[in-house]
């Protein structure tokens, strides 16, 4: 079977990520024991090296000062045994040297030491009466010079030895540096395989998102897990096109063949009221009101469902230099009638005596406010109109009295087709766009709208918009 990282699944990767990176953490323990066992065997071995190396020499420094004993008895007393004491000595002394001079080949005495007891052992063996005083003092002398040689020695090993150990440190030091190196770039390296397809996703994701999205061509490769994830998300992403595009088609279908029956009904209704073709009995008349109530709010819902989908065709807003409280008081003008009906009066507070914006988006925006704000105010309470500059931002707030929004339906409200619990306080029965038209006009402009609390009124809608491209006068 064989196993391709491009083919694996997101647990083989994982898993084979990590056995990858214990591979050098496992060298790095294997080499680090076996520096370790080397430094404590290399410790150990001198360590035994040295006590024997102190024991000979201590056995020696103590047959010389036996030698030197023997030989100035049997000077006093010549017996056979003390002949025999001192020379047993000597030849003792020369065994215990021949050890040393082997194990430690660096004394420069040895070969003098070695001629000294040999000529001590023939001169003992002669028949005089004198103490061969000389060669008493070279020996006893060599031995204390062989006693320090030693000493030096075995400071010099210790030496050795410690400069071993911190050239072992540092060699484990640059180990643990590349085998700790080498098991990050592992590690950089498998998460690179599962984070890079993972960023594309999150880019197919945006692309989604996006109300022209242009899909990424390329095929998805990793874990078998996130590949199918991404055919998953081609799929979805064709799919919403497809949906995207029948919406569009029923939109703009459906609300431009509305406006000619609608335009045919609303004739006909007038023709009935104005008694054109007949006069009228109050029953028919009461009929002929009730077609002409239907047929209005048919329009106005035809109106915002066209208005809709010319916002959604447009891609970018139309940049221009306007006069803000010009802008206003026409829109307030085309509201004048329905404001006076429930007895509403504007104020308005234009801080701004030029605005760079784009004057359709703009429009739009205070349109569908003061609509929202005339059909769910109070009735004869002010609608406040604000705009003003804070910061590096354009902030537009249309504020009435009435029932207060709650805050978990504020954001939602700002979807399409969503409506609140507040009825309408005129003729027309919402569709839910209203909201949804600000919002959408807000984010092509580069802002957002926010439902917020102010002080002064029960509900206030906010739109802020940013100061970039815009000249103040």
């Amino acid at each position: 079977m064989r196993f391709s990282i491009q083919t694996a699944s997101l647990r083989q990767l994982v898993l084979l990520s990590f056995f990858l990176a214990l591979i050098p953490v496992g060298v790095l323990l294997w080499q680090s024991n076996k520096s370790l066992s080397g430094v404590s065997n290399y410790a150990i071995t001198s360590a035994e090296q040295a006590v024997s190396t102190v024991r000979q020499a201590e056995s020696m420094q103590s047959l010389v000062v036996d030698i030197e004993r023997a030989v100035r008895q049997y000077a006093v007393v010549r017996t056979e045994a003390l002949q025999r004491l001192a020379l047993n000595h000597i030849d003792n002394q020369l065994q215990l040297l021949a050890q040393l001079c082997r194990s430690l080949p660096e004394l420069a005495l040895c070969q003098s030491q070695r001629d000294a007891l040999q000529s001590l052992r023939l001169k003992f063996i002669e028949p005089t009466s004198e103490v061969p005083e000389a060669l008493l003092l070279q020996v006893r002398t060599q031995q204390q010079q062989i006693t320090k040689e030693i000493w030096d020695l075995l400071e010099r090993q210790l030496e050795n030895q410690q400069q071993q150990v911190a050239k072992t440190q540092q060699q484990l030091a640059w180990e643990t540096f590349a085998l700790v190196l080498l098991t990050l770039l592992l590690v950089l390296w498998a998460s690179g395989r599962i984070t890079a397809p993972v960023q594309k996703l999150d880019r197919m994701i945006r692309a989604i998102a996006q109300p022209k999205h242009q899909f990424p061509d390329e095929k998805l490769r990793g874990p078998r897990e996130l590949a199918e994830l991404g055919e998953q998300l081609r799929w979805l992403s064709s799919r919403l096109q497809q949906l995207e595009a029948l919406r569009l088609v029923l939109l703009r279908h459906a609300s431009h063949e509305l406006k000619t029956p609608l335009s045919s009904i609303r004739e006909g209704c007038a023709l009935l009221t104005e008694q054109l073709v007949g006069p009228l009995n109050p029953q028919q008349q009461e009929v002929v009101s009730l077609l002409n109530g239907s047929a209005d709010r048919l329009s106005v819902l035809t109106e915002q469902l066209l208005d809709y989908n010319r916002l959604l065709q447009q891609a970018q807003p139309n940049w221009s230099q306007v006069v803000p409280q010009q802008l206003m008081q026409e829109c307030f003008s085309d509201h004048a009638l329905s404001l006076q009906q429930r007895q509403q009066q504007v104020k308005l507070d234009c801080q701004l005596s030029s605005l760079c914006t784009d004057a359709t988006l703009f429009r739009r925006i205070l349109d569908n406010l003061i609509n929202n704000a005339q059909a769910y105010g109070a009735e004869g309470s002010p609608v406040w109109v604000k705009l003003y500059r804070q910061d590096e931002s354009v902030v537009l707030e249309v504020a009435n009295n009435g029932t207060p929004i709650p805050v978990a339906l504020r954001e939602k409200l700002f979807e399409p087709f969503q409506r609140g619990t507040t009825p309408r306080f005129d003729a027309v029965q919402g569709s839910g766009l209203g909201l949804s038209i600000v919002a959408d006009c807000a984010r092509l402009l580069g802002g957002h709208a926010d439902i917020v609390d102010v002080v002064y009124a029960d509900v206030c809608i906010r739109v802020r918009l940013p100061l970039s491209g815009e000249k103040m006068v």
